[in-house]
C-alpha cells in the first residue's frame, strides 16, 4: 500500500491557498484558484473523479463529483454541483471553524473481479477499507465508492462494502440483512475496479492530508499520552447517567446509542464493562487526583451494588452480580476488583461486606480440578436457575477465557486491600493456586480446540502479576504463560517492516494478512509481563517487551477521536477524547475506550 506523501511547507501553502478560493467559489464569488501539488500531480483525465464534500456540526454531509478534462474544470464542476444541492444553504462555507471541506480525487483504477473481492487476504483484489475504494458499474449505472467513505459510512470489511453499494445502487430491499445484501450483490454482473486516491480536508485554518481518512495520529510521547488519558478518562466520567451507569454504546454517524450488537435491545448495557470503566476512573484518580473522578466511580459501584443478588449458607453471606438474566464470573470478579481499587485510593470501607460476599461467592465457583465456572445463573442452562455440581458438557457451554483471570484478579486484590480475616485470606490463596494450576496446566489440553493463534488471556496475565511475590500462589511456570503470551503477541503483531499498511504497524492479526487489530486489551497483556519482569528484575524480558509495546501504543493512537479526525461525526463534541473500535469503524463502545485508557495510564509513568 502506498505511503502517504509528506507534507512540505510549499504544499500546505499551496493548499491552503487552494481551499481558501474554493470556500470563495462556494460562496458565489468569483476566484482563481492554485491547483495544489498534491493533486496535480496525479491528475489523470481517464479516471480521477473528482470529490468536494462538505461537513458541518449536526448536518447531515454534501458532496458532488465530477471528471472533467483538467482538474481546474473538476474542481469547479464538483463546486457548481455542491451549491445546487438541496440544503446547501445550510453550510457556512466562508467560516472555517464552522465548515469542514474536503477534496478527494482518484490517482488509480485497478480492474477485479468483484467475487474476488477480500479484505482479510493478501490478494491484489483486497480492499484496504481507507486506502482504496470501489468503481462500480451495474446495468450502465456507474457508482464510486471513495477510500474515505469507509470512514465516513464506517466500512471495514468487504460485506459491509456490498452492503453500503446494494444501498447506492438502490438495490436494497426491506427485510434483509447486511450478509443477504452482500450475498445478492456477489450474484450480479457488476463490473469493478479498486481506486487508489488523494484526500485532504480542512480544520480551521489549516489543511490536513488523509490517509485511510483520517490525519495523522498524534505522535506517542508522555505529553501525548497525558493530554489522551485526561481526555478519555474524562469522556468516560462526563458520559456517566445520573444513576452511575456509563455510556454504553455510541454511534457518532448517527448519533445513535442502541448498540449494534443487540439490535433488538436499544437500551442494552453491560455490568462487566461497567466495573471496567470503573477501575479506568480509579485509573486516573491515581495518576491525576482529581476528586471529581473518586466520586464518579463511587456513583458507578453504588449503580453495581444495585445488581446484586445475595444468599446466606452454611459459610456465611454471598452475593453476585445478576444482569440480563446472566451471573458472571467475570463480573463478580472485575466488580470485586473496581470495589477493592475504590477502598485501597479512597479509604471509604463501606461496600466491605459486598466485596466479602463476592470473594465467597467466586470461591464457590472453583471446582474439585480448579475449574472456574464461567457462570452461575444463564437463560440457556438449567432454566436460568443457579449451576452447582454440572456435568463437563455444560462447563464447556459456560467457557469464557477472560472470566477467570477476571475472577483472579479481583481475588488478588482482595487479598491485597480487603479487610478479611486471615482465614479468609489464606483460604483465598489456596483456591487461588488451584485455579491457576487448571488455568496454565489443565485447561490448554482439556480446551485445545477453543484456543487461537493470538492471545487474548490479558486478565490472567494481570491477575499473575498482582499475585506475584504472594507465598504458595505464583509458580515458575504461571510466569512462564505471562511471559509465552507476551511472546506470542509480539510474534502476531505487525512491525514496521511486515505491516501492509504503515498504520498496522503496533496492530495484531490472528493470520497474517488479516485486517490489523489495535486493541487495548492485549497492550494491558503486554504491560503486565512488562511490570511483571520489572519487578522481578528481569531485564532481558523487560527488554523483549518493551518495543514492541510502544510500537502498539503509538498504533493504537490511530483509533483516538480528535476534533481533526471527528470531521464525519454528526455531534464531534460527544465523541472527542474517546475511542473507535477500529480504524475505519466508527463505533464507541465504553471497553474500547476502559481498556485504551488503562493501559496508556500504567504506560505514562514508564514514559516520563
Amino acid at each position: 500500500m502506498t505511503v502517504p506523501h509528506a507534507v512540505s511547507g510549499a504544499e500546505t501553502a499551496d493548499e491552503m491557498q487552494f481551499f481558501g478560493a474554493v470556500r470563495k467559489l462556494l460562496a458565489g464569488e468569483p476566484s482563481a484558484f492554485p491547483l495544489p501539488k498534491r493533486f496535480a500531480r496525479s491528475f489523470d483525465p481517464s479516471c480521477s473523479q473528482l470529490y468536494i464534500t462538505l461537513f458541518q456540526r449536526g448536518v447531515k454531509p454534501m458532496r458532488w463529483g465530477s471528471r472533467r478534462r483538467s482538474l481546474a474544470e473538476s474542481v469547479r464542476r464538483a463546486v457548481a454541483g455542491v451549491r445546487k444541492r438541496k440544503g446547501f444553504e445550510a453550510f457556512h462555507v466562508s467560516d472555517p471553524s464552522v465548515c469542514r471541506i474536503m477534496v478527494e480525487m482518484v490517482t488509480e483504477e485497478i480492474p477485479c473481479r468483484p467475487e474476488e473481492l477480500t479484505w482479510m487476504d493478501v490478494s491484489p483484489a483486497r480492499y484496504e477499507p481507507g486506502v482504496t475504494g470501489v468503481r462500480c458499474v451495474y446495468e450502465g449505472t456507474v457508482r464510486y465508492v471513495m477510500p474515505t467513505d469507509a470512514v465516513t459510512h464506517s466500512i471495514m470489511s468487504v460485506t459491509q462494502l456490498l452492503d453500503y453499494l446494494a444501498g447506492r445502487f438502490g438495490l436494497a430491499q426491506k427485510g434483509q440483512d447486511e450478509e443477504q445484501r452482500a450475498a445478492m450483490m456477489r450474484g450480479l454482473p457488476l463490473q469493478c475496479c479498486l481506486l487508489k486516491s488523494v484526500a485532504v480536508i480542512t480544520y480551521e485554518a489549516k489543511t490536513l492530508p488523509l490517509y485511510r481518512g483520517l490525519p495523522s495520529p498524534f505522535p506517542l510521547s508522555a505529553g501525548t499520552v497525558e493530554r489522551v488519558l485526561r481526555e478519555s478518562i474524562g469522556w468516560l466520567a462526563d458520559n456517566m447517567r445520573r444513576d452511575g451507569r456509563f455510556l454504553y454504546y455510541y454511534d457518532p454517524l448517527r448519533d445513535s446509542e442502541a448498540d449494534f450488537q443487540h439490535p433488538k435491545n436499544p437500551g442494552y448495557y453491560n455490568i462487566l464493562r461497567h466495573s471496567g470503566a470503573t477501575i479506568t476512573l480509579l485509573e486516573g484518580y491515581t495518576l491525576f487526583k482529581e476528586r471529581r473522578l473518586l466520586e464518579a466511580a463511587r456513583r458507578s459501584i453504588d449503580y453495581f451494588v444495585t445488581t446484586l443478588q445475595e444468599e446466606e449458607d452454611a459459610e456465611g453471606y454471598r452475593c453476585y452480580p445478576f444482569y440480563n438474566k446472566k451471573s458472571k464470573l467475570g463480573g463478580a470478579g472485575i466488580g470485586l476488583a473496581a470495589l477493592m481499587r475504590y477502598r485501597h485510593l479512597s479509604g471509604d470501607g463501606r461496600y466491605g461486606r459486598y466485596a466479602e460476599g463476592l470473594v465467597r461467592h467466586l470461591l464457590s465457583r472453583i471446582d474439585g480440578e480448579g475449574e472456574m465456572i464461567g457462570y452461575y445463573r444463564h437463560p440457556r442452562f438449567g432454566k436460568g436457575a443457579p449451576l452447582v455440581g454440572i456435568d463437563d458438557k455444560t462447563k464447556r457451554g459456560l467457557f469464557s477465557f477472560y472470566y477467570p483471570g477476571e475472577a483472579l484478579l479481583g481475588l488478588a486484590l482482595f487479598h491485597a486491600h480487603g479487610d478479611g480475616s486471615e482465614k479468609l485470606k489464606a483460604r483465598i490463596r489456596h483456591e487461588s493456586r488451584r485455579a491457576l494450576d487448571f488455568l496454565i496446566h489443565i485447561r490448554p489440553k482439556r480446551y485445545a480446540d477453543l484456543f487461537e493463534p493470538l492471545p487474548a488471556d490479558s486478565w490472567l496475565m494481570q491477575a499473575i502479576e498482582a499475585w506475584d511475590g504472594i507465598e504458595g500462589v505464583v509458580t515458575d511456570a504461571h510466569r512462564a504463560f505471562v511471559y509465552g503470551d507476551a511472546a506470542q503477541m509480539i510474534r502476531h503483531m505487525y512491525t514496521p517492516d511486515n505491516a501492509l499498511c504503515p498504520d498496522y504497524a503496533g496492530g495484531f492479526y490472528y493470520r497474517f494478512g488479516d485486517h490489523v487489530y489495535h486493541d487495548g486489551s492485549r497492550c494491558e497483556g503486554l504491560m503486565a509481563a512488562y511490570r511483571l519482569a520489572r519487578q522481578r528484575g528481569e531485564r532481558a524480558q523487560m527488554t523483549h517487551i518493551l518495543g514492541p509495546m510502544l510500537l502498539a501504543a503509538r498504533g493504537l493512537l490511530a483509533t483516538f477521536n480528535t476534533p481533526e479526525s471527528a470531521y464525519a461525526h454528526r455531534y464531534p463534541e460527544r465523541s472527542v477524547g474517546s475511542f473507535r473500535f477500529k480504524l475505519t469503524r466508527q463505533w464507541i463502545r465504553v471497553d474500547a475506550v476502559q481498556h485504551a485508557a488503562c493501559f496508556y495510564a500504567r504506560l505514562l509513568p514508564i514514559l516520563k
